[in-house]
């Protein structure tokens, strides 16, 4: 199988449907401000965009964010793609990856987007229900714990991989393949998080740049002012 044909037009869809920004339709559609912080390509803290679109439309919005994951991989792959021969796993493997790409880099928001958690759930649903569901539960356990979704985000992507593979290992072996889409999911939900990631590590999030050279000899000079308060 080639890219021609039904596969190049279902990586196309696949990313488009990733690149639906539904958060972003949303606070519009409510004549609500921006869920992007100013020079920021992630959007706000969960949180905060449930404060801004309201608790029932931001649980509408993840749900339609888990939906782009699970319609692309089925039935958007069957549609096109009318096979299930373990030779085109990858097939289902780069459309997955397309539409959590889509999410977090989409083309109508300027390569920025979300940070693809909803979306990989939406994939692992289909693809591998059990692990999704376990790492669904560890999310929600651990953000009810912490009061915040991001612990719980981290934990979960990093989880996956090592829950799909004793689960494809024992249970699933004609899934074997889908552990390296599993594993490079996990790595981008990661780079998503990264900042949130660095803070827990205790790491700084960006690197602080040293001071210039006026603002060093202008500190240097005897009569410079002092602006302290």
């Amino acid at each position: 199988m080639t890219l021609n044909g039904p596969v190049g037009v279902y990586f196309l869809l696949a990313y488009l449907v990733g690149s639906i920004p539904t958060g972003t339709i949303a606070a519009r559609l409510q004549g609500k401000g921006s869920l992007f912080a100013p020079g920021e390509r992630s959007p706000l803290k969960a949180g905060e965009v449930f404060e801004i679109l309201g608790i029932p439309v931001g649980l509408l919005v993840t749900f339609l964010d888990f939906l782009k994951g699970l319609i692309v991989v089925w039935p958007l792959h069957d549609w096109l793609i009318n096979t299930h021969d373990q030779d085109h796993w990858w097939v289902v493997s780069v459309g997955a990856f397309l539409v959590v790409f889509g999410h977090c880099n989409s083309a109508w928001l300027g390569f920025k987007g979300g940070r693809g958690l909803s979306t990989t759930f939406g994939v692992m649903m289909y693809l591998l229900p059990v692990p999704a569901v376990l790492a669904f539960l560890l999310w929600g356990c651990l953000a009810f714990w912490g009061l915040s979704t991001r612990p719980g985000a981290l934990s979960a992507a990093g989880a996956m991989p090592l829950l799909s593979l004793p689960y494809v290992w024992w249970f699933r072996a004609d899934k074997f393949e889908l552990l390296m889409l599993v594993a490079l999911l996990s790595l981008l939900t990661l780079w998503e998080y990264r900042a949130a990631l660095l803070g827990y590590l205790g790491l700084p999030k960006k690197p602080s740049l040293p001071p210039s050279d006026s603002a060093t000899a202008s500190e240097q000079r005897p009569d410079h002012p002092d602006t302290s308060s």
